[in-house]
């Protein structure tokens, strides 16, 4: 599935376009604008604890919460950033174990929210719901650090069978740089070290 990612000629411009994408959304004065149940821009703002942009010129609110450590100037030849849409829907609802060599961004657009399993280096382990409702502890963004297991879950729900993520890389993505679980053996090894993991990562079809 993800193979087929990235074309050079996607990469130009993403790495703005990831770090003022929310920013964009809630710009321009639209601080109040809960209707039929929707979440307002202002409970978006104290949820993620945003704030105004110092330059007037560029109108809205923001956190820095990434500054990548990775430079384009490495031995493999990469570009500096990727982003790229994608889409889970009804029939492929599970992305399964699989580990980076870069640092990842998942940000939220639409649809149903992603459940996140994340598998730490260090052998701790968390579970991270990327999805629009700040005020119930699900996140627009998430960084995942390079070497970390990951496995993704579209959550089930009564309005959406797919969710709409934006996937940023740093350094840019490359087949070379991902790496799916191998087999049963590695299965095992994840479930031995990070035992307390299983029971969740079983319900949700990852083990």
């Amino acid at each position: 599935m993800r193979s087929k990612w990235y074309g050079s000629e996607w990469m130009r411009g993403c790495f703005a376009c990831a770090a003022v994408l929310l920013m964009l959304a809630i710009a321009g004065g639209c601080a109040s604008v809960r209707q039929d149940g929707r979440l307002s821009a202002a409970r978006v703002i104290a949820g993620l604890k945003l704030e105004a942009m110092p330059d007037e010129a560029c109108p809205g609110f923001y956190r820095v919460t990434y500054v990548s450590p990775f430079r384009a100037d490495m031995e493999k030849e990469r570009a500096a950033a990727s982003l790229i849409y994608y889409l889970m829907t009804r029939e492929v609802p599970i992305d399964p174990w699989h580990i980076l060599t870069s640092d990842e961004v998942l940000l939220y657009h639409a649809g149903a929210p992603m459940i996140q399993l994340l598998l730490y280096a260090d052998g701790t382990w968390e579970e991270v719901v990327l999805g629009p409702e700040a005020d119930k502890g699900q996140v627009m963004q998430q960084v995942i650090p390079a070497g970390t297991w990951m496995g993704f879950v579209k959550q089930d729900g009564p309005v959406y069978d797919w969710g709409l993520y934006g996937v940023m890389v740093v350094p840019g993505w490359h087949i070379e740089d991902i790496r799916m679980v191998k087999d049963a053996d590695e299965i095992e090894m994840l479930k031995k070290k990070f035992p307390s993991a299983v029971p969740r990562a079983a319900e949700l079809g990852l083990f």
